[in-house]
């Protein structure tokens, strides 16, 4: 083998010779023009070779697919490129005339949600043809975005239909003029059945007045197709797709590593892993713009964000995925990146399910990562420096003070809010199975997904600081959950009021507010508050005493007393949510709400939960102390509850007001 610059010499030096040694001989001449012909193409072949070797399979698919989209001259096989990662280079702004109602019709969801219209206006519209006739290629991804957009609305925003059920097709609820031109376009881009794509409903769905792809941010976009035109929604949409744009340089990173590897440059791989746990880093502080406490510009009303944005994802049809943050690519390029290789967990098999449906571009990408391992590079080096920056690397990914577990602790906050008023699953079905609390359930498969990714964290663990000598009984604590009587909770034994730090509070003051009058040991262990040595000091300063419990004389007693205490916070938990359900009144669920006006979407939201209190929680909760009392009645000790056990029995009759947790352990 010989480097390039050794061709022109070998062409053109040594042919002068020969050719000069036999100028008059043409069989000659012929043989002689031959064989250089045959070294040049080898030699090109060589060098071919080489280039492509040390070219990473990452650029290579990248570039392949910048060639593609422009050759068609749209981007429907997949958002991908160097300038733009998997981030649109151009988006439409609407449609062709002659689909001009789908741009009226989604200009008009706010007005239509809410006076609860949707369904009457989405009937009425013309069946418009969906063909390449009428609609060209390079407008089919803005029709997804505004006929799955559309959809959702239809099915989420108006109607009564539970959460969880589940429909045959989408004919058994969409009217045909939605149904069929959404079944067309979705065909026409690859995908087996209708449905709203993570691409339609987050990375195609913005404009933004950034000069760069790379600059998008937040406060500088706006989206294409908005259903409510509040800031929960602008503000949730908006930071996934300014995650996106900062995923542009990391795809670069990751390309140079790639590189270095196939180059065995340890020297720039570490130059590259350096860089990229400082891009993980940003990404992190984007996330925390997602913020539920009102000290912060960016906050977002978690009530309002259940009602609104958190439910209209959810998929209505049998087997459909839907398009929750499992199909953000950048969590998909990651996971590849750093050698993740199982995924077994509930949300690894939903991750690969996801992964299926994506654009064939991205597909292609995702493979090509797999070609060359850099996590496979960097164990077997040996080279301690290269393997320490590493793991600082991926622990800035998955460690449990890393992006996931932030991640993981910001569901959390917000789930532990949905559930408690009314949410009954997540976009893609956890949280409905009541192993435990739903938001329970949620974080403990979000964790089992972090840990699938080879990272254990061992838990930091803090002695518990000496406890107050104030002494608090149950029946004091669920009595305050008032602004009167002040907001407190108990964990691990220890009684906390928060009152005075609930507008400061970074989970915001819904959260606490539901928290409140119980134990939520459980609740600060999964965000970390417990093993967090600043947190547990900063929640010290708020203990006010003990939970205290009764001596007990036999361990009958102590069962009785147990679950009289759990359905007591129950009580107060009811209580809570019910309370603040009506906060929705001073929210905008849509861009046109005014403040304290009840509009038909708000009074619809507030029925179902008059409903679920009067038809579900509150029989319920009788039922069980029912139980309870008859379970006191066969104790061999002496009560007269005659009056409580009376007063509970009148909870189920007609016309009686719901019963608090005060009422009925005075």
């Amino acid at each position: 083998m010989f480097p390039v610059s050794e061709i022109s010499t070998i062409l053109y030096g040594n042919s002068s010779t020969i050719f000069k040694n036999s100028q008059d001989d043409s069989s000659s001449s012929y043989t002689v023009n031959l064989t250089l012909a045959v070294i040049f193409f080898v030699c090109l072949r060589l060098v071919i070779s080489k280039t492509q070797s040390t070219s990473p399979p990452c650029e290579r698919i990248i570039e392949e697919a910048e060639r593609t989209n422009r050759h068609n001259g749209h981007e429907n096989a997949g958002f991908l490129s160097k300038e733009a990662g998997f981030s649109p280079l151009r988006t439409m702004k609407e449609l062709p005339p002659s689909h001009a109602a789908w741009d009226q019709l989604v200009a008009d969801l706010p007005h239509l949600i809410q006076t609860q219209t949707v369904r009457d206006a989405v009937t009425k519209i013309p069946l418009l043809d969906a063909s390449p006739e009428t609609l060209p290629d390079i407008y089919l991804q803005r029709a997804a975005t505004i006929l799955g957009m559309t959809a959702h609305v239809f099915v989420r925003m108006e109607g009564s239909e539970p959460l969880t059920l589940k429909y045959n097709g989408h004919s058994d609820i969409l009217p045909p003029s939605l149904e069929i031109p959404w079944t067309v376009v979705c065909r026409r881009l690859g995908r087996p059945a209708p449905a709203l794509t993570y691409v339609d409903g987050v990375v195609a769905n913005f404009t933004s007045a950034s000069s760069s792809h790379g600059g998008v941010t937040l406060e500088n976009l706006e989206l294409l197709v908005p259903t409510l035109g509040t800031k929960e929604e602008h503000t949730f949409i908006g930071i996934m797709i300014e995650i996106n744009a900062k995923t542009i340089p990391i795809l670069h990173q990751i390309i140079e590593a790639q590189r270095s590897v196939l180059a065995n440059d340890p020297s720039s791989l570490k130059h590259a892993i350096r860089s990229l746990h400082s891009l993980i880093r940003q990404i992190t502080r984007i996330l925390s713009k997602l913020n539920a406490s009102r000290a912060y510009k960016t906050h977002i009303d978690p009530v309002l964000w259940t009602l609104t944005v958190g439910n209209l994802g959810i998929p209505w049809v049998k087997g459909m995925v839907g398009a929750a943050g499992t199909a953000h690519p950048f969590f998909h390029m990651m996971d590849e990146f750093t050698g993740r290789f199982e995924y077994l967990t509930g949300i690894g098999q939903e991750a690969q399910i996801v992964r299926a449906t994506y654009p064939i571009h991205w597909r292609q990408f995702l493979k090509a990562m797999m070609e060359v391992s850099v996590s496979e590079y960097v164990a077997v080096s040996k080279d301690r420096e290269l393997m320490g920056l590493w793991r600082t690397f991926t622990s800035s990914y998955h460690g449990n003070d890393g992006l996931l577990g932030f991640h993981r602790r910001k569901v959390f906050g917000f789930l532990a809010v949905s559930f408690r008023i009314g949410r009954s699953t997540t976009i893609n079905g956890l949280g409905h199975k009541r192993r435990a609390e739903p938001w329970h359930e949620v974080d403990q498969e979000l964790e089992k997904a972090r840990l699938e990714r080879s990272c254990l964290d061992p838990d930091e663990l803090n002695p518990d600081t000496e406890p107050s000598s104030n002494k608090v009984f149950v029946s004091e604590l669920i009595k305050h959950n008032l602004d009167e009587s002040g907001y407190w909770f108990s964990a691990k034994g220890s009684v906390y009021d928060a009152s005075t730090f609930m507008q400061n509070h970074p989970g915001g003051d819904t959260v606490i507010a539901l928290c409140s009058g119980q134990d939520i040991t459980d609740s600060l262990k999964a965000v970390g508050h417990l093993t967090n040595s600043s947190i547990r000091n900063k929640l010290e300063t708020y203990r006010i005493g003990t939970l205290e419990k009764p001596k007990f004389t036999s361990s009958q007693t102590k069962e009785v007393y147990l679950a009289a205490v759990e359905l007591g916070q129950k009580a107060a938990e009811m209580e809570n949510v019910h309370r603040r359900n009506f906060q929705l009144l001073d929210g905008k669920l849509t861009i046109l709400d005014k403040p304290g006006v009840l509009t038909p979407k708000k009074a619809r939201h507030l029925l179902d939960a008059k409903n679920r209190l009067q038809d579900e929680h509150v029989p319920a909760l009788a039922i069980l102390l029912d139980v309870l009392l008859e379970s006191v009645a066969v104790l061999d000790v002496k009560l007269d509850l005659s009056a409580t056990r009376a007063r509970m029995v009148g909870l189920l009759s007609p016309g009686t007001g719901p019963g608090t947790a005060a009422r009925f352990l005075d």
